[in-house]
């Protein structure tokens, strides 16, 4: 991988907007190439997505990433489910002329992602998922090691929510005093390893700023509470298209029992284990590693396609 800020997506983000049945739909449509359906994590827009994906743009790809639900310049009237978001990009690819993606879900962008390919697999060519939640939060161990203590206040957030609201403040008031501490969070035993990696100090800044903007509009990331402890949008058999996981074991945001789980769930999914930046897979040791299994995974499955 390239260092510092040549890693990262540094232009402007030109956002979209596109009326669809359910509500207007805001999206960033980048790059040219075969289409990538891109679904952003928890806590930040479709910023985010894609300045962390700029390599995908250099690997010639055109990336299509809806805010969801919720998220910025996206109602949570469009639909408040991951089934709901599915099939709002799916009009979104329909208006755009697109026939087929493939599909990616990072963190809890995995929700709508799974929900995506499960709904709507004529359009679905693959499946990638990047350090991406794969089943709810029924018991602390589908949770954040650091936020288990806190699992009764999600399985009951509809009572819980203003206790939760109080502690995401507090959360954004430590990311605004110390920035770097996104990186200790995000990174957990990993941390050590990104200390002075170029790309992972280039990108805090970018990635903090995106958070600290989003959480002032904090109805998708609520939203996102809410699905986490629902029903399971990924079943046995629910997906069927190739599938490529992303995951790096020592991800302290995101437990290696989701990946188990969709090992379980979807039939002959390739698995790629990395030692990166725990949640952070785009750097650290394998980072490079990420890039060039994912997009030869891609070029493999359009190819199959006749994309």
């Amino acid at each position: 991988m390239s260092n510092g800020e040549n890693s990262w997506f540094a232009g402007a983000i030109h956002n979209q907007q596109m009326e669809t049945s359910k509500g207007l739909v805001e999206f960033a449509d980048v790059g040219r190439g075969p289409a990538i359906l891109y679904f952003h994590g928890t806590g930040a827009g479709n910023d985010a997505a894609v300045i962390m994906e700029r390599l995908l743009l250099e690997d010639g790809f055109r990336l299509i990433v809806p805010n969801r639900p919720g998220y910025f310049g996206t109602s949570l009237a469009c639909g408040r489910s991951p089934n709901d978001c599915a099939d709002l990009a799916a009009e979104l690819l329909e208006q755009l002329n697109i026939e087929r993606a493939v599909v990616i879900g990072t963190s809890g962008g995995g929700l709508p992602a799974c929900s995506f390919a499960a709904q709507h697999p004529g359009r679905a060519t693959a499946l990638i998922l990047q350090c991406a939640l794969c089943h709810p939060f029924t018991s602390s161990r589908w949770m954040p090691r650091q936020l288990r203590w806190l699992y009764p206040l999600f399985r009951y957030h509809r009572l819980c929510l203003p206790i939760l609201r109080i502690g995401f403040r507090w959360e954004m008031h430590k990311l605004r005093r110390d920035p770097n501490g996104v990186v200790s969070y995000m990174s957990g035993e990993r941390q050590a390893e990104l200390y002075d990696d170029e790309a992972t100090n280039a990108l805090v800044p970018l990635l903090v700023e995106s958070e600290l903007r989003c959480a002032r509009l904090p109805a998708g990331i609520e939203n996102d509470w809410a699905n986490a402890v629902d029903e399971d949008w990924l079943r046995p058999d629910s997906v069927r298209c190739p599938t490529l996981i992303l995951h790096d074991r020592a991800d302290p945001l995101v437990p290696f029992a989701h990946v188990e789980w969709a090992m379980n769930c979807i039939r002959d999914a390739e698995f790629c284990d990395l030692h990166a930046g725990g949640h952070l897979i785009w750097v650290g040791k394998h980072g490079s590693k990420m890039r060039d299994v994912r997009a030869a995974f891609i070029r493999r499955q359009i190819d199959g396609a006749g994309q």
